[in-house]
């Protein structure tokens, strides 16, 4: 059974989570929105908010590396209120500026300010089991929230982190520094003090750098009336051997987790935007809380796989069905989808599992094909409502596929230590 401090840093790391992971997922506060003025102006801020991401995580994993031989949990907590004080600052500073130019600037330092939270927000939660399932928690609702709220009309008025949770999580994370202030934290494996693994922060570059020019590429394509199958086709192939190649780097089989990334987040990429999660929100907890503790005791990326695929196959039809009944659904099966994922994530090195979380937020190729279904504004024509569907389909299979060579190459190991 759980004790109040466990439920007390499962709710920091979930609030956390929430507000690093809005940080690093969703643009910068729409209050000045009005303000923005011309298009081009928005197409600036839309297209800093994948670079953005891609930029948070690495930070993210940078941050994860340098603080997780530390022995005193309350440094750790520590960097993580700090970051969110920094977060904070920028965040009510934005609310508070007229102009609009500054807007792609502070979103900037909004993803990295959120990848210091949630690097070090990882290794603080992930280190225990109550911690863990709130900062899984908190990784799952932003991201079926972001997938969801990709209306830029809607974003304009509903996308910004309240300020009360914003200064919620700075407070939690401020008493859970002081609650651990005197805790220390002996590591699994011995290592030398100067013993700094780089191969996470190089997978993260590899897989973010490459997530953002492949997208970036295929929506120019698309802008300029060039996109056809081979371009989809390349940019799929180009996410998959990278994601393998990052997964290779990864110790042992850690790269699992990143493998299973790429596959819900094309997955969820497939899905149509929808106005806001409203009243779905509590089934979206009670759903992916489920898949969570269900990936925990019956852990199997091959299924996780399966129900990326079913996402991706059915986001081929949703078109057809009632809009409220499938929009519904698609959540409902993403939630339960990303929470199983996490539950079944066996990391040997926190950092490989900052990671492995972390990739959900990166945009996927899939972000990039304008549909009619798709409400970010475009310059070119539009393609066949199934294509994102078919395009992450093919994704999946292909993350299934370099899963499936990866647990050959790599012996099969006892379960992880960590995690």
């Amino acid at each position: 059974m759980p004790k109040l401090g466990d439920g007390i840093d499962a709710v920091t790391a979930f609030t956390g989570a929430v507000v690093a992971g809005m940080a690093l997922f969703l643009p910068f506060t729409f209050s000045t929105a009005e303000s923005l003025g011309s298009p081009y102006r928005v197409a600036s801020l839309v297209n800093s908010v994948p670079r953005a991401a891609a930029l948070g995580l690495i930070v993210a994993v940078c941050v994860a590396v340098l603080v997780r031989p530390l022995s005193r949990p309350g440094l750790v907590w520590l960097s993580a209120a700090c970051g969110s004080l920094v977060l904070a600052i920028n965040y009510f500073i934005g609310r508070t500026v007229t102009s609009a130019d500054v807007l792609t600037t502070q979103n900037y330092i909004d993803a990295l300010s959120g990848g210091v939270v949630y690097g070090t927000l990882g290794i603080c939660a992930l280190r225990r089991r109550w911690s863990a399932v709130g900062f899984a928690l908190g990784t799952m609702v932003v991201f079926v929230y972001g997938e969801v709220s990709s209306n830029i009309e809607t974003a304009s008025k509903a996308v910004s982190t309240p300020p009360w949770l914003i200064v919620l999580a700075v407070v939690l994370l401020v008493v859970n520094t002081l609650r651990h202030r005197h805790g220390i934290m002996l590591p699994v494996a011995t290592r030398l003090a100067a013993d700094l693994p780089i191969s996470p922060i190089v997978a993260a570059t590899l897989l973010s750098l490459s997530a953002l020019l492949a997208t970036e590429w295929l929506s120019n394509e698309f802008d300029g009336q060039r996109a056809d199958f081979w371009s989809v086709s390349l940019a799929v192939t180009v996410s998959i051997v990278t994601a393998f190649l990052a997964a290779v780097l990864l110790p042992g089989r850690d790269g699992v987790g990143v493998l299973l990334a790429i596959a819900v987040a094309a997955a969820a990429d497939s899905l149509g935007d929808a106005p806001s999660l409203g009243w779905s929100l509590p089934l979206v907890l009670a759903v992916a809380t489920a898949g969570i503790f269900a990936g925990l005791h019956w852990p199997t990326p091959w299924l996780v796989l399966l129900g990326a695929a079913v996402i991706c196959a059915y986001a081929t039809v949703a078109d057809r069905l009632p809009w409220s009944y499938s929009w519904t659904l698609g959540t409902v099966l993403l939630a339960c989808v990303a929470g199983y994922a996490f539950g079944s994530i066996r990391s040997s090195y926190l950092p490989s599992a900052v990671l492995g979380l972390g990739a959900l937020f990166l945009p996927s190729i899939v972000w990039a094909i304008p549909t009619d279904l798709r409400n970010w504004p475009v310059g070119g024509p539009t393609a066949d409502d199934a294509t994102p569907g078919r395009a992450a389909f093919a994704i999946t299979a292909g993350a299934a596929a370099a899963l499936l060579l990866l647990l050959r190459i790599r012996p099969n190991t006892a379960d992880a230590a960590e995690l």
